[in-house]
């Protein structure tokens, strides 16, 4: 019995040898890619559907200097106070025409869009302005932006971002009411603050999904995939807007600086 091994099959040994080396590699020693909490919002579904102006998840994610960094709120425990840092910043307008244009031109000439997000800490309740637009072409008559906050805690014993969710906390539906087409409206949004121990950072992120369907003023529901055509599919399920806020206690440390820049990020961030 011959039991030579040709050149051939020792060539395909070494092949399959190989593959298998480095898909153990990729298994054991490569990161899996990050999830990031931003996805891209196509123009079509900003244009053609009932969107919303908000901060940004994590606005500017240098965080080098103070109107870089993502709304912060100190938690005083012995007065059992809360102050908003550097409120000036969340009470000014920013222009957002070339994220929300309607004007489908080239090239594109961007619509004077600004959005204040009037970021404020009165007590213990936290509010800010959410803008409502209507841009599916059609009268709405009756629509739900569903809001859920969810609250995280920070890991303040390493040099980089940890974060872990721990709950959701309750927070009100936009009811949107008879809300012509190309129009907007500004709802208010608030929640009442979670207290940190004095070494503590909380995260608070409200994500407000915008609606699935609304009702026109024929009481008719009028679907997203009807409406939005032009729509990409794959953000078809479930398109929102975040917007972020850390909670400080007294004592705790200074958070980590992102190593992604603002250009990385610009443009993929839903507003």
């Amino acid at each position: 019995m011959n039991t030579t091994i040709s050149k051939k099959a020792k060539l395909l040994v070494l092949a399959a040898a190989i593959m298998t080396s480095v898909m153990m590699y990729v298994i054991l020693f490569v990161p899996p890619p990050v999830q990031s909490a931003y996805y891209y919002m196509d123009e079509e579904m900003m244009q053609q559907w009932m969107g919303g102006y908000s901060l940004p998840e994590d606005l500017s994610v240098t965080w080098s200097a103070p109107e870089d960094r993502p709304p912060e709120i100190v938690y005083f425990s012995d007065n059992d106070t809360f102050q908003l840092r550097n409120p000036e910043i969340w009470q000014n307008p920013v222009y957002i025409g070339y994220r929300m244009s309607k004007k489908d031109i080239r090239p594109r000439e961007y619509d004077d869009i600004w959005y204040n997000a009037n970021v404020s800490v009165e007590g213990n309740r936290l509010s800010y302005d959410y803008t409502v637009y209507n841009g599916a072409g059609i009268d709405c008559r009756h629509a739900v932006y569903n809001v859920t906050l969810s609250v995280s805690k920070v890991n303040t014993s390493v040099k980089y971002i940890d974060e872990e969710f721990i709950t959701y906390l309750p927070v009100e539906d936009i009811e949107v009411n008879n809300l012509a087409a190309a129009e907007s409206r500004k709802y208010r949004i608030n929640a009442d603050l979670i207290k940190p121990e004095k070494d503590e950072i909380y995260k608070l992120t409200f994500t407000v999904n915008w609606p699935g369907y609304f009702t026109d003023y024929k009481n008719k529901k009028r679907l997203r995939e009807d409406i939005c055509t032009k729509c990409n599919p794959h953000n078809m399920n479930q398109p929102s807007s975040n917007i972020g806020f850390y909670i400080y206690g007294e004592d705790a440390p200074s958070y980590p600086q992102r190593t992604y820049t603002k250009e990385r990020t610009q443009g993929a961030v839903p507003i």
